[in-house]
C-alpha cells in the first residue's frame, strides 16, 4: 500500500510540475508575442534584465529633464520596459492621448494596486460596472447646488491661513509653503466634504494625516521603480513595507472616525439644510451622499466601499489641490510682474466690498489670474502621471497595442512636449488666453485628466485654487527666500525635495 501511495504522490507531483511548466510556456509565449507588438513602437533598446529602468535617473529634477528629452525624441508615442517582464507604452501627444482618454479603460492594476492598501478600491482605482455605478452615485455630490454653500467654508478657512501669514510676517520669518497649504486644503476637504472640524490649520506641528499622506506618496513612487517589490507579500515583509502599513492605518483611522461620527449624527436625527450652512442645520455634503445614495436596484454603498471613497477623496481632495496652490504661489512669487497684474485684477473685483470673501459669480471674473493658475499647473503639473490598462487591442499611431498593455500617460511630458509648447520651461500665462486655447487641442492641457474618467472634483478644486490665490494676493505680496533652492520631487503629486520658502508682505490694495 505504501508503494502504491508513493506512486500516486509521485504521479501527482509530476502532473503538477507539468501543469506549471505548460502554464509557464503559455505565459512566456504570450509575453513574447506582446513584446513583438510593442517593439513596433519607437523605443530605446532595453537591457535584457533591467529593461529601461537604469536609464531613468530618478523622480527628481534629473528625471524630469530625462523625461523632457525622451518626449522630444518620441513626441507622439514610445514603448519602454520596467525590468524584463513589465512593458508599457508612453503616449505624449494630444492625438495619441485622446485615443486612450476618450474611453473608460481602467487604471493599470499592475501599478495602481500599489496604492490600494492606502485608498482602497474607490473611484480612482475601481473599474468596469463598479466604477460606472459609483461614478453615477457620486456625481450629484459635485452639482453646483452642492458646491455653492461650500464658499462660506472656503473663505473662512482661507482667512485662518492668512492669519498665519500675518504671524510669520510679525516674526519676520519665511514659511514653508507645502506644509502651510496642505493644512489649508485638508481643513477645507474635511469641512466641505465631511462637515468635520479638526482645527488642523492651527495645530503647532504638522498634522499626522498630512505627514502620513506625504510618506505614503513618497513610498509608493519609490516602490513603483522597484518591480521586485510589486508583490504585496514580499513588500510587506520589508521595514519600508511595514512603515507603509503603519501610515495606511493613520489614514484609515481618520476616515473611520469621520464616518463613525456622521453615522451617529444621522442616527440622532441631525437635520440637513443646504440653505443654512454654518448653523445647527449644516449643508448636504459628500459623506451624506455616500451614506444615503441608492442605485437603480435600491442598493447603497457597502461599508468598505464608503471607507474607500472617503480615503480616496481625502487624498485627492487635499494633496493634489495643495500641490496646485503651492506651485501657483511659487510661480507668481518668482515672476513679480505677473503677480502685480493678478493683484490689480483682484483689487478691481473686490473694490468697494466690506470683506474680501469671494462669491460664486466671481470665479468667472478673474481671467488673468485663471491664465496664471493654468500656466503654473502646466509648468509644474500637480498630478504628473496617470496609467491605464487596455482591455482590448488598440491601434495607436498605426501600431497595435495588445489587450493587457499598460499605457503611461505622463501628464508632465504632455505639458512639456516641444511639438505643442514652445520653450516649455518658460512661464507664459498668455498661452491660456481664449484665442490660444481655442487654437490648441483640449488634450494638450489635462491637469485633471480628460474623458469619462476625468477628475470628478475638478470644479471644486479649481474654485479652491482661485479663491485661495485671490484672497492672499489681495492682502499680501509673495516673495521667495533667495537663499533656498527649490528642487522638484516627482511623487504621486508634484512636490519638492526640501520645500518652498517664502514671505507674505502685507499690502494696501489700490
Amino acid at each position: 500500500m505504501a508503494a502504491v501511495a508513493a506512486t500516486v504522490v509521485s504521479i501527482g507531483l509530476v502532473a503538477a510540475v507539468c501543469f506549471l511548466l505548460i502554464k509557464l510556456v503559455i505565459g512566456l509565449r504570450a509575453y513574447r508575442k506582446k513584446c513583438d507588438f510593442l517593439r513596433q513602437f519607437p523605443h530605446i533598446k532595453p537591457h535584457f534584465i533591467w529593461g529601461n529602468l537604469l536609464e531613468y535617473p530618478g523622480p527628481d529634477e534629473r528625471g524630469l529633464k530625462f523625461q523632457r528629452e525622451m518626449t522630444a525624441m518620441f513626441p507622439r508615442v514610445s514603448s519602454a520596459w520596467m525590468g524584463p517582464f513589465l512593458p508599457m507604452i508612453m503616449v505624449s501627444h494630444p492625438e495619441t492621448i485622446r485615443i486612450i482618454l476618450k474611453t473608460s479603460e481602467p487604471k493599470a492594476h499592475q501599478i495602481y494596486h500599489l496604492m490600494e492598501p492606502w485608498i482602497g478600491d474607490g473611484l480612482l482605482l475601481s473599474k468596469g460596472q463598479k466604477w460606472a455605478r459609483n461614478r453615477r452615485l457620486l456625481t450629484p455630490a459635485f452639482h453646483f447646488d452642492i458646491l455653492k454653500p461650500y464658499l462660506i467654508i472656503k473663505n473662512k478657512a482661507a482667512d485662518i491661513m492668512l492669519e498665519k501669514f500675518a504671524s510669520y510676517h510679525q516674526r519676520d520669518q519665511y514659511f514653508e509653503v507645502f506644509n502651510m497649504i496642505s493644512k489649508l486644503t485638508l481643513d477645507i476637504i474635511l469641512k466641505c466634504a465631511f462637515s468635520y472640524d479638526t482645527d488642523c490649520q492651527r495645530l503647532g506641528d504638522q498634522h499626522p494625516y498630512v505627514k502620513a499622506v506625504f510618506a505614503l506618496s513618497e513610498m509608493t513612487v519609490k516602490r513603483f521603480f522597484q518591480p521586485w517589490f510589486h508583490t504585496d507579500w514580499v513588500y510587506f515583509l520589508t521595514p519600508t513595507g511595514r512603515k507603509f502599513r503603519k501610515n495606511c492605518q493613520i489614514v484609515h483611522d481618520v476616515a473611520e472616525e469621520v464616518i463613525q461620527k456622521r453615522r451617529e449624527a444621522l442616527q440622532n436625527g441631525e437635520q440637513i439644510n443646504p440653505e443654512e450652512q454654518g448653523r445647527k442645520r449644516r449643508c448636504l455634503d459628500f459623506l451624506d451622499i455616500l451614506l444615503t445614495a441608492k442605485d437603480e436596484n435600491g442598493e447603497g454603498l457597502r461599508s468598505d466601499e464608503i471607507r474607500a471613497e472617503v480615503d480616496t477623496f481625502l487624498f485627492e481632495g487635499h494633496d493634489t489641490t495643495a500641490s496646485a496652490i503651492s506651485w501657483v504661489m511659487y510661480s507668481l512669487a518668482e515672476h513679480s510682474e505677473f503677480q502685480s497684474e493678478c493683484q490689480r485684477e483682484v483689487d478691481g473685483l473686490l473694490k468697494g466690498r466690506k470683506t474680501d470673501d469671494l462669491l460664486w459669480d466671481d470665479f468667472s471674473k478673474m481671467p488673468y489670474l485663471t491664465m496664471c493658475i493654468k500656466e503654473a499647473m502646466r509648468l509644474h503639473t500637480p498630478v504628473p502621471f496617470i496609467q491605464r490598462e487596455l482591455t482590448q487591442d488598440t491601434e495607436i499611431d498605426g501600431c497595435i497595442a495588445p489587450a493587457g498593455t499598460v499605457i503611461n500617460i505622463v501628464i508632465y511630458n504632455i505639458h512639456h512636449n516641444p511639438v505643442i509648447w514652445e520653450d516649455s520651461l518658460e512661464y507664459r500665462p498668455q498661452r491660456f488666453s481664449e484665442e490660444n486655447c481655442n487654437a490648441r487641442s483640449p488634450y494638450a492641457f489635462i491637469p485633471f485628466s480628460a474623458g469619462p474618467r476625468n477628475c470628478i472634483g475638478q470644479t471644486f478644486a479649481m474654485h479652491e485654487v482661485k479663491l485661495a490665490m485671490a484672497k492672499m494676493l489681495h492682502r499680501y505680496t509673495l516673495e521667495l527666500d533667495p537663499n533656498h533652492e527649490v528642487e522638484k520631487f516627482e511623487s504621486v503629486v508634484m512636490k519638492t525635495k526640501t520645500g518652498i520658502y517664502m514671505k507674505a508682505i502685507p499690502r494696501r490694495p489700490s
